[in-house]
């Protein structure tokens, strides 16, 4: 027949060894899931990049494209005031030019404008993609620093479950 004293201390290292199997594989799921979070997080941040990027130059695209409307409507007013007998250099002609020149250049800045908000969404995206990395990498570094805190409760298991078994030890002595 085991000794009681025998069976509490097996029963504590079993006990113990058991908490210490649960421990690892909790961190090691912990870190897996922190590393792939991570991962993702690193991609989001790349597209969201990359998009941005398209979007400077869509708009750059885009406003070249008006910029160039804008210069075969010019010449075409040109054409048609310079038919018309208008003076170009001067009164009427000159205001229709200029004013239609202004209107053009604001087109053209508004695609320019949205095109810097779109990419600056982007941008924040990326940001907060790079965040969230952060944070699973520090998620990461947290799942083994709490390694300590396991062999901590692990040796306590083994040492309470060898004081309960020496408490118990000294009550069958009667002493």
């Amino acid at each position: 027949m085991c000794h009681p004293v025998a069976f509490a201390v097996a029963s504590a290292v079993a006990s113990a060894a058991s908490k210490f199997v649960e421990y690892r594989q909790q961190t090691k799921a912990a870190k897996a899931s922190a590393d792939y979070n991570a991962a993702i997080a690193a991609d989001q941040a790349e597209v969201s990049k990359a998009l941005a990027r398209n979007e400077i130059a869509k708009g750059d695209a885009d406003r070249e494209r008006a910029m160039r409307a804008s210069a075969r409507q010019m010449g075409e007013m040109r054409s048609q005031l310079g038919a018309s007998g208008f003076e170009m250099d001067s009164g009427s002609g000159l205001s229709l030019l200029a004013e239609s020149a202004q209107e053009q250049q604001y087109d053209a800045n508004i695609i320019t404008n949205n095109a810097a908000t779109a990419a600056w969404q982007h941008e924040a995206n990326a940001n907060s993609a790079l965040n969230n990395q952060s944070w699973y990498k520090y998620q990461r570094q947290q799942s083994k620093g709490s390694a300590l805190a396991v062999g901590l409760g692990v040796g306590g298991s083994i040492l309470g479950g060898i004081g309960g078994a020496m408490a118990q030890h000294q009550m069958l002595k009667g002493g």
